[in-house]
């Protein structure tokens, strides 16, 4: 993997919208080394391969194949890049820095720019936990080996991003998993998407939708305690002080997300992923809770990822 840093000045943009403190780092370090890569693997898989089919299907092509993608966001893990880089060319754009190999340079970087907790939570990955996911991985796929794509570090917020990317106006799709619910002018991501694609191509956002039940982001909900936490507690006056969230989040509702992708992409399809969360925690909304939530809808309530899909006009 190739890691380009821009020219751009260290006060320009945010260096996170997550928290990496060294709390939060070991404890999802502590979940992740007790997982079952192997199993997690195979459960996460047919989740891409839908993601897979919803883009093919926005491209109107019968399957992703030999495409320029610029994923939004990659992170640490890169499955998706990974997955789609078996058979497409991906590059990323990230706003923390993301280390290639065991330079000691890019990780310096990183604990320069993105703090301590995010470089003791790479470091702590890339020894114990990288090598097996992506063994794991590259067995479920199918992959003889690891598609590393290129990263550039920079805010995809920024109104100037295309001035500093190369290949704007040339992708043929743009995706983006879980990361435009932590930023603060979504509306300028989403224009900065389009701007991206080439005619004919499409994006691909899911994005966690701030009222589920774990919309709050508090790690409990991630590492294996979230019927600990009061249910839509970030919702709940009397519970709102119990719950951390781990990242920035700009905490728009549905309404406001189809506002702005009904403006900014007419003619697009909405997704609304609801999983297993209608059977799990629809008998939970009981008439008691539902009246303390009657300022939301159930579609508010119990989906858990908002995915827009969208081809960009020939």
């Amino acid at each position: 993997m190739q890691e380009t840093n821009l020219d751009v000045d260290d006060g320009q943009f945010e260096t996170s919208y997550a928290d990496f403190s060294i709390t939060r780092s070991f404890q999802q370090l502590t979940h992740l080394i007790s997982k079952d890569h192997e199993k997690a693997a195979k459960d996460f898989l047919p989740y891409v391969q839908l993601d897979d089919e919803r883009l093919a299907k926005a491209l109107e092509v019968d399957k992703v194949k030999g495409k320029k993608i610029l994923e939004i966001g990659p992170g640490q893990n890169m499955e998706r890049a990974h997955y789609f880089g078996i058979n497409n060319e991906v590059v990323g754009i990230d706003l923390d820095v993301i280390p290639a190999g065991w330079q000691i340079g890019p990780y310096l970087n990183m604990w320069r720019v993105n703090g301590f907790g995010r470089f003791a939570k790479t470091l702590g990955r890339n020894l114990l936990i990288n090598p097996s996911q992506s063994r794991a991985w590259m067995r479920v796929t199918g992959a003889n080996k690891i598609h590393k794509p290129k990263i550039y570090y920079d805010d995809f917020c920024s109104a100037s991003i295309a001035d500093r990317v190369p290949n704007f106006g040339t992708y043929d799709a743009v995706t983006s998993w879980s990361v435009f619910e932590h930023l603060p002018d979504p509306r300028t991501s989403v224009k900065n998407m389009v701007e991206a694609l080439k005619p004919g191509g499409a994006f691909y956002i899911s994005l966690h939708l701030y009222t589920s039940n774990n919309g709050h982001h508090d790690m409990r909900g991630f590492t294996g305690q979230i019927d600990e936490l009061p249910l839509w507690g970030h919702l709940r006056e009397q519970h709102k002080d119990s719950i951390f969230p781990s990242a920035y989040l700009n905490e728009i509702r549905l309404e406001e997300w189809r506002d702005i992708f009904n403006e900014l992409a007419p003619g697009h399809t909405e997704y609304l992923d609801k999983y297993e969360h209608p059977e799990k925690y629809g008998p939970m909304l009981t008439p008691e809770l539902l009246e303390e939530l009657k300022d939301y809808t159930l579609d508010e309530l119990l989906t858990v990822n908002l995915v827009y899909a969208w081809r960009k006009p020939l």
